[in-house]
């Protein structure tokens, strides 16, 4: 009988080292390298969310724009600056009114006023401050009528204060002087004689 040989070269038996231990593989991981992708991530991360909240803000500044357009088209800027120029010269219109002086109301009140033997020679008129002031100088014939005017003078009310003085004689006897008053602001007022002319057509 012949012998028999082993032909197979595969151990049937699991080879070992001569120390009798398995051999293993060790893994090492770099902390830096996990850092770095960390922060890779969070930089994406945060420039999509900056992208994200400007697109936003263009959002909203886009529609707020759109809003401001129509409520701009809505108060119609145009009519707005017209009213506002028309206000204005009727503003002008009335203060230039109401400082508008007509002095013929003046004369007409110093004519009913004078006493037939009193003569003037002279008027000066002019505001202060808002305060019109008129002097006047005359003649009168006699003490006793510059008395009667002095007081037809004092009991109208539209002139107020009035302040006879520079009593001297004259070449002629009559006597001169000169009296100083300040004139109520109505009288002279075009507006209220606007007004009067009205209320009369009215009746």
């Amino acid at each position: 009988m012949e012998p028999k040989f082993q032909t197979s070269f595969i151990p049937k038996a699991p080879v070992t080292t001569g120390t009798g231990t398995n051999i293993t593989s060790i893994h090492r991981t770099n902390i830096f390298s996990v850092l770095s992708t960390v922060l890779f991530i969070l930089g994406l991360l945060a420039a999509g969310g900056v992208f994200a909240y400007k697109q936003y803000v263009s959002a909203q500044v886009a529609q707020a724009s759109t809003d401001l357009g129509a409520a701009k088209d809505a108060f119609q800027p145009e009519k707005i600056q017209e009213f506002v120029d028309v206000s204005s010269r009727l503003s002008a219109a009335k203060q230039l009114l109401n400082k508008h002086i007509e002095v013929s109301q003046m004369f007409k009140l110093l004519q009913s006023l004078t006493v037939s033997k009193v003569r003037f020679s002279s008027l000066q008129y002019g505001t202060n401050q808002g305060v019109i002031g008129v002097t006047l100088e005359g003649e009168a014939q006699s003490y006793n009528v510059l008395a009667q005017q002095s007081e037809l003078f004092a009991q109208n009310s539209f002139i107020q204060n009035p302040q006879f003085s520079d009593f001297k004689l004259s070449d002629n006897g009559n006597i001169e002087f000169k009296v100083a008053a300040t004139i109520d602001p109505t009288l002279v007022s075009y507006k209220k004689a606007l007004e009067a002319l009205s209320n009369t057509q009215q009746q």
